[in-house]
């Protein structure tokens, strides 16, 4: 088979890590693959990248011209089954939805305004959508009245091998050197772009009422922390954060870490909690999360039911400093991450791809 997956910056951090990991598996059974991107990470051998002009560093332009251009190219191949997402390219045969413009947190930028009629367009002509979680399918169906039957929900895996507990031990120490972290730390990693969206106030304001003073916030993005900072310096606990911008080896931060917390506003799946399951430690996050839906509450993870409610924030992570609780949730998460590899990602898409290359 003969798949093009179009998108704008194909990365192996953030969420376009799908598209690395399920080509790398794809192209291992013989099918044909292609990227077409602005840019790329690098791919395995057999998988074919067509760098996409950048033309200008406006967002919004860049992102038009890159669609226009992505668009008028596949005029020019001919492929069995063509994958993107909704508001990136004119008629997909496969939507694969990670965020709905519709009712991302950043709605009323112009941006997000003027993506959500190509949106709609792609997901009604479509022949078939996959949704990255159940609460992105129950939003589709919701705002955009489209069929349950068209929608198929498919999770995103983990490399369980980047992310290897047995490891955990060699990173640790290597990250708390490097930062001047002590042994006597408790360390809440906090991971993820923009700040606002997900959730690095609430953590911040949940520091001071945590029951161990040494606890430490590590916070991993390359969003400005600068006004976070003032919030940490107003309550006093600015010499408990570390800033830090993001990394290509992020699983050194969750082995450094003792539970990741993110409390995030708006999340239609969230790799860095599947990624934090499966480095062995717990993880407090919002109900409301995609990636959630793989939690089982109070067994191997915290959900909260209000994100931006600092007191159940605490609650949650003083919870985790009792006896033997973070170690038994860290251990039960890993566990249960070790169901949801990249290889059964790509089979469950794969699936989705041969159903629609048969549809004419």
């Amino acid at each position: 088979m003969k798949i093009a997956f179009i998108l704008s910056r194909c990365k192996r951090s953030g969420s376009s890590r799908n598209v690395i990991e399920v080509a790398k598996y794809l192209s291992e059974w013989g099918h044909e693959v292609h990227i077409f991107a602005n840019i790329c990470d690098p791919l395995v051998k057999n998988v074919r990248f067509h760098k996409i002009p950048e033309i200008s560093g406006n967002y919004l332009v860049r992102n038009c011209l890159t669609t226009v251009f992505e668009t008028l190219l596949m005029k020019l191949y001919k492929f069995d089954v063509t994958v993107a997402q909704p508001s990136r390219y004119f008629s997909p045969d496969v939507c694969h939805v990670r965020i709905l413009q519709k009712i991302d947190a950043n709605r009323n930028t112009i941006t997000n305004v003027l993506m959500r009629a190509p949106e709609r367009y792609n997901l009604k002509k479509s022949k078939h959508i996959i949704a990255m979680s159940n609460s992105i399918k129950h939003d589709i169906v919701k705002h955009y009245g489209i069929p349950e039957s068209k929608i198929s929900v498919i999770y995103d895996g983990v490399n369980l091998d980047e992310f290897d507990t047995r490891k955990r031990s060699v990173y640790c120490r290597e990250i708390k050197e490097k930062l001047g972290i002590s042994d006597k730390n408790f360390v809440l990693l906090f991971a993820g772009n923009p700040f606002s969206r997900k959730g690095l106030e609430f953590v911040i304001r949940a520091l001071p009422h945590i029951k161990k003073q040494n606890t430490k916030l590590l916070v991993v993005g390359n969003d400005n922390i600068v006004p976070y900072m003032e919030v940490a310096k107003r309550l006093d606990v600015a010499d408990r954060i570390i800033h830090v911008s993001f990394t290509d080896e992020i699983y050194k931060y969750f082995a450094t870490a003792n539970a990741f917390v993110f409390p995030t506003l708006y999340e239609p799946f969230g790799l860095v909690i599947t990624e934090a399951m499966a480095s062995g430690i717990p993880v407090i996050t919002s109900a409301s999360a995609g990636a959630a839906e793989l939690i089982d509450d109070g067994k191997d993870g915290l959900l909260l039911s209000n994100p931006k409610n600092e007191e159940e924030i605490t609650e949650k992570i003083n919870a985790l400093l009792e006896g033997d609780i973070a170690e038994k949730l860290g251990k039960a998460a890993r566990k249960k991450i070790e169901q949801y590899t990249w290889e059964k990602t790509a089979k469950d898409m794969l699936k989705v791809f041969e159903e629609v290359s048969r549809v004419k």
